[in-house]
């Protein structure tokens, strides 16, 4: 006999559910559940959740979901902190978020990364006519460039980045599990959107070169090639893309 203790987030990005699940072949320990429980509360407040207790033959989350279906497409973690974590993110996305994101999907190099950040945006800006960051996207002498992402990578110079996200949650019945990046990708407003935009655009570059990329972003009559000046770091507006950035595919 195994029983289990799972708290649940019933309005995490609208409609989509995580929760904390704390399961044990023994008692559940109260104490335990009680500190989590004032853990939660101290760092997100009166956050609204549901709690459920049962016991099933495992302790595996496998046999929560085989017992009753309603926990199914829940996305669930053990550990407590990245369970407030999730709460506490905001669902607005930063291009740090996205270049993360794109890092679980593709080894890349610092270069290639901001060439794909900016294709990323650009086909959700014509998917959607919104932004999806707030962080300006500006010309550097090598094409497109997030600056805050680029004081996060410049050290890799011209070598593959050496990134790795900690698996913590998982979702159904499968043994698959999930990254942080790609939760606070799905928790976002568009959050499927942008994940189709990142596919889509790896698909079609991934085997591109970075300075091929480069090449395509300078292109003539381009957002890039109409504000660029050597130094100035000029923004590349969301006009400019959406005029123009089919010159550079």
């Amino acid at each position: 006999m195994a029983f289990h203790y799972i708290i649940i987030v019933s309005d995490y990005a609208g409609g989509r559910r995580v929760g904390w699940h704390y399961s044990s072949d023994a008692r559940l320990d109260k104490d335990y559940i009680e500190t989590s429980l004032k853990k939660v509360k101290k760092y997100c407040g009166p956050v609204q959740y549901g709690i459920h207790k049962l016991s099933t033959d495992s302790t595996d989350w496998d046999s929560v979901v085989e017992k009753d279906s309603f926990f199914k497409d829940i996305f669930v973690t053990q550990d407590i902190d990245r369970f407030i974590e999730v709460i506490l993110n905001d669902q607005e996305l930063t291009a740090y978020d996205l270049a993360k994101f794109i890092l679980t999907v593709s080894s890349v190099s610092h270069l290639k990364l901001q060439k794909l950040i900016y294709y990323v945006y650009a086909e959700f800006l014509l998917r959607t006519g919104e932004k999806l960051f707030k962080d300006p996207i500006v010309a550097y002498k090598h094409g497109p460039v997030v600056e805050d992402v680029f004081k996060k990578y410049r050290s890799y110079g011209s070598s593959i980045i050496d990134f790795e996200e900690d698996e913590t949650f998982s979702i159904n019945a499968d043994k698959n599990a999930y990254s942080p990046s790609l939760m606070k990708i799905l928790s976002s407003e568009y959050g499927y959107v942008v994940a189709e935009c990142v596919i889509d655009v790896i698909e079609k570059y991934e085997d591109t070169l970075p300075f091929d990329l480069v090449e395509k972003t300078h292109a003539p009559g381009g957002p890039w090639d109409r504000v660029f000046k050597e130094g100035w770091n000029c923004v590349i507006t969301d006009d400019l893309i959406t005029q123009y950035h089919y010159l550079t595919e």
